[in-house]
């Protein structure tokens, strides 16, 4: 007679033997860690949470709210892109220059947080393809300032924030902008003019708000003078829009693992975004207007 323990383990060994182990195939993971370990789509799935850098001061597309909770047009599209990516969102704020001088240290994934695509910052940036809304460059200048027209902010004293789009063209870098002809409204900067580079350009009006003017105007989006003005800082616009901004998803060339990947995925969502109307719905809301439209077009 048979022992009856050893011809359950011989059955027990020839049935596993009889299943083959399960492979994973590129396509079935949804970025699984496992089959692209060098890969950080894979790495923000396994992970459960993407860490997006943002601005707490950048009404009205991201600032925090009186109970400490981010609010804006920014904020709501990063939470879209990580709820369609099917991962948390962490917000992180580092300084704006740090974000546009690349080598994140990989300390956050993506940068939501309203950037311009231009020459000098795609040597060190990928971006998301299409830009997922655009804004014009706008002056705006102290009440009483005498400044009322292109004209008058010439040799005048000028805020900006710095490493901006609106830094750049002050300087006449054009080269380092590239943006397309057809973005640029006016023929060139004023002249003789004096540049205060601050943080962020929104400080440029606290700054007003607060009784300080050691400037006569400042420029910005024109989303955030709009803002400034409903908030009821003392300032006025200056002339039409001067340039159109093409604003995209962000990610760091210098990350540690290959962005390729989740630069393509968050391309995907911020197109399919644009089809389904999202984009529109949300731009409506914080701007009270539609700017996901490319002007240049």
């Amino acid at each position: 007679m048979r022992n009856p323990i050893a011809v359950l383990l011989l059955f027990v060994f020839l049935a596993g033997a009889c299943v083959a182990p399960a492979v994973p195939t590129a396509g079935d993971d949804n970025g699984a860690a496992s089959t692209h370990p060098d890969d950080l789509l894979a790495e923000i799935m396994a992970r459960g949470t993407v860490r997006i850098s943002t601005d707490p001061n950048y009404a009205p597309q991201s600032f925090l709210d009186e109970s400490g909770n981010f609010q804006g047009f920014d904020v709501d599209v990063a939470m879209e892109i990580a709820a369609r990516l099917g991962v948390e969102v962490e917000f992180v704020t580092p300084d704006w220059d740090l974000i546009t001088a690349g080598n994140w240290g990989d300390q956050w994934d993506m940068s939501v947080g309203s950037m311009t695509v231009t020459t000098a910052r795609q040597k060190i940036l990928d971006f998301a393809s299409p830009p997922y809304y655009y804004t014009p460059a706008q002056f705006a200048a102290v009440d009483g300032s005498g400044v009322m027209t292109l004209d008058d902010l010439n040799g005048q004293t000028i805020c900006v924030g710095v490493s901006t789009t609106y830094e750049s063209w002050l300087m006449g870098d054009m080269e380092a902008l590239g943006l397309p002809e057809a973005s640029f409204y006016v023929d060139s900067p004023p002249t003789d003019t004096s540049i205060i580079p601050l943080t962020v350009d929104n400080d440029c009006a606290q700054q007003i708000q607060a009784g300080r003017h050691e400037f006569a105007a400042f420029l910005t989006s024109n989303t955030v003078v709009e803002a400034a003005i409903a908030e009821g800082v003392p300032i006025h616009k200056v002339g039409s829009p001067v340039f159109s901004e093409n604003l995209a998803v962000a990610f760091d060339q210098s990350a540690s693992k290959d962005i390729a990947r989740l630069v393509e995925k968050v391309s995907e969502i911020i197109a399919a975004m644009h089809e389904d109307g999202t984009l529109s719905s949300l731009s409506m809301e914080w701007f009270g207007e539609d700017l996901t439209m490319d002007p240049t077009q």
